[in-house]
């Protein structure tokens, strides 16, 4: 101690350091003591913070004093009489936390060892804090190796505290009187600072594992499916809101129950974690123990969760509704409904009253029957009433009843279960009820539908709900029917051709879509409309049309409609010479349509267009000799369409 003592005053006082007595770290640090002008003879630090400022270091050192605040009362309870004061000191020198007896408390205010005050070595002088935080190493401190002559009756012994990352964020302190010196005190205050470390690690991975935890949490619950984590016990340890829904029950009442207590399903959840194949996308039927009516279609997905030594610990089971699959692909293989009300072209008033009523039929999920010959644009009707609903973003499934063979009506509307008929598909396929859900089903030519099939359409009509071919389970669906016809079906249904009670299903809303000959005054318009629109379609420049060309078109009676005005023109476009459209581009069967061409009756018996019609059909079925390919084609008209006009009018061929 003396010789210490006299080495200190020696360098204090002639700069000369005795380096047999003196360790070098002890050397280094009195010489960066004194270059940075330290007083050796100040009582107390120069450096004090003032109560707002303290508390602005406290706040700013939280985690740290909170990390370390239970191993340090851990070590108050230790050290309780033995004249030891234990500190706790930012990466700045400050004191943060001051444990110790009263006596050795106030013996240390005296010296300026108080909460806020600085003892880092360039404002302290040399001390066990200050060389700690400045090395980085633990070091023990004896009497006159202090730079400060106050300090010389004391011992301390200091080791850095670095966080996870390994950066020196404080250090921790015994002090104490020299006569206490003992080696096994610098191993205390190491083990402490190895405490508050590993603390603070543990901490790290706690909150590492919340923050894992919640972005697992978020995870699942961005899965627009529902998922549902099983131990291996068949317990429930994760799900999110989808599954709580799915098990009618919110997502904290379901963890650690069974997945077998809550649901009921024909396909057994565990089976995977002895064999171990799991399942993809499996059809599977869940009836929740707490709502047994609410018994749904999922496709059922199921992996196997292994740990490291590839033991089954669980699986994890995702539920895709079925409804929503079928959505989607309805959304890819529906109709692409290019059509809105705009689309509609016309100001004719039969035209204007059609669209005004489909408008407000439309927001509605009314059902809504579409009447109008072939080619009048009824399937634009049924678009543009889809895209003005609230299922505009769902799919338009479109069906035309006509064309689909008569055996095949029924597994195409209603679908079937695998194996239900020869040639079925083994995992079956959902029909267009099915395809349509949440959105809107066309089912065009409705009365090409055949009867034995009409029943079963008019009792999934009634209750929203169908039952696949081959199948024993009730499937509810939400979709919104629009209809189309061509003939009269209260004609039909007094024929037995159609039910009655089936069109009164379908027909809460019934739009007439009038036939062009009805609509004369809209030809300018939609031959305008119609030639700009082909014309862009096949680059062409703006087209002329002669005025006879004009007249002629607006004196047709259109038989075809709309469709049969489109194939004109389009015909007379691409033969167009100059990007003008002459009477020579017109059919020859559009121009015999004119009266002094028929050479039509004109007395009193002819007085609407449609005995026009009946007569013009006789006078080409004639001069066709009965030959259906032949009138059809001069007409202007399909096959089908003609048939049905011979059996309307009653003509003879």
């Amino acid at each position: 101690m003396n010789k210490i003592k006299k080495a200190w005053k020696k360098f204090i006082e002639n700069d000369e350091i005795n380096t047999s007595i003196v360790r070098p770290i002890i050397a280094d640090s009195w010489k960066r003591c004194k270059s940075a002008k330290v007083d050796p003879y100040s009582k107390r630090p120069i450096s004090s913070l003032n109560s707002k400022e303290i508390n602005i270091l406290l706040e700013r050192n939280k985690h740290l004093i909170e990390v370390s605040w239970p191993i340090l009362k851990m070590i108050d309870e230790m050290i309780r009489g033995s004249g030891f004061r234990v500190d706790l000191v930012d990466k700045d020198g400050h004191f943060l936390k001051i444990i110790s007896d009263i006596e050795i408390l106030e013996e240390s205010k005296k010296l300026g060892s108080i909460v806020g005050a600085n003892r880092s070595e360039l404002i302290a002088g040399t001390n066990g804090i200050g060389i700690a935080l400045s090395t980085g190493e633990p070091i023990q401190i004896f009497g006159p190796e202090h730079y400060n002559v106050y300090h010389h009756n004391w011992t301390c012994s200091s080791s850095p505290i670095r966080d996870p990352s390994g950066n020196i964020i404080g250090a921790v302190n015994m002090s104490g009187n020299y006569r206490l010196l003992h080696k096994h005190t610098l191993g205390m205050v190491v083990g402490i600072a190895n405490a508050i470390e590993s603390a603070l690690k543990t901490e790290k991975k706690v909150l590492e594992l919340s923050i894992n935890n919640k972005f697992l949490n978020t995870i699942i619950e961005s899965i627009s499916d529902g998922l549902i984590v099983i131990n291996k016990k068949g317990e429930i340890t994760h799900l999110n809101s989808i599954a709580g829904k799915i098990l009618c029950k919110e997502p904290h009442e379901a963890i650690g129950k069974p997945i077998d207590k809550l649901i009921r399903t024909n396909l057994s959840l565990l089976n995977v974690l002895n064999n171990r194949k799991g399942y993809l996308e499996e059809e599977i039927i869940v009836s929740p123990f707490y709502n047994k009516k609410n018994s749904q279609r999922y496709f059922l997905t199921e992996k196997v969760v292994e740990d490291s030594e590839g033991e089954p610990q669980g699986v994890t089971a995702l539920f895709k509704e079925m409804k929503k699959v079928h959505r989607l692909i309805g959304n890819f293989i529906g109709a692409n409904t290019r059509y809105d009300f705009s689309s509609i072209i016309g100001n004719n008033v039969k035209l204007t009253k059609a669209v005004n009523l489909a408008k407000v039929a439309s927001v509605s999920s009314c059902k809504i029957l579409i009447q109008g010959e072939s080619g009048t644009g009824k399937e634009v009707f049924a678009q543009a009433i889809h895209n003005n609903s609230n299922r505009r973003d769902k799919p338009f499934i479109a069906i035309n009843c006509a064309a689909i063979p008569r055996d095949l009506v029924e597994s195409e509307l209603f679908g079937y279960e695998g194996g239900a008929f020869t040639g079925a598909k083994k995992e079956g396929r959902p029909g267009k009820f099915e395809l349509a859900e949440g959105g809107t089903l066309f089912l065009d030519e409705i009365e090409s539908m055949p009867l034995d099939a009409q029943p079963k359409l008019l009792r999934i009509l009634e209750s929203n709900q169908l039952m696949r071919i081959g199948g024993n389970k009730i499937i509810t669906t939400d979709v919104r029917i629009i209809s189309t016809t061509n003939q009269d079906l209260l004609l039909a249904a007094k024929k037995g051709n159609f039910r009655e009670d089936l069109l009164y299903r379908i027909n809460t809303v019934t739009v007439d879509v009038p036939p062009l000959r009805e609509r004369k005054d809209d030809i300018p318009i939609l031959v305008k409309y119609i030639c700009d629109k082909i014309r862009r379609r096949i680059n062409k420049n703006n087209i002329e049309i002669d005025k006879k060309v004009l007249e002629v078109l607006c004196e047709y009676n259109w038989p075809g409609n709309i469709r049969e005005l489109e194939n004109v023109l389009e015909s007379a476009i691409i033969l167009s010479k100059n990007n003008k459209i002459t009477i020579e581009m017109i059919p020859e069967n559009i121009k015999p349509f004119k009266s002094n061409n028929l050479d039509i009756k004109k007395n009193s018996e002819v007085n609407s267009l449609i005995d026009i019609e009946k007569e013009v059909i006789s006078k080409v079925l004639k001069e066709a000799k009965g030959n259906i390919n032949k009138a059809s084609r001069v007409l202007g008209i399909d096959r089908s369409t003609l048939y049905r006009k011979i059996e309307k009018y009653r003509i003879s061929k």
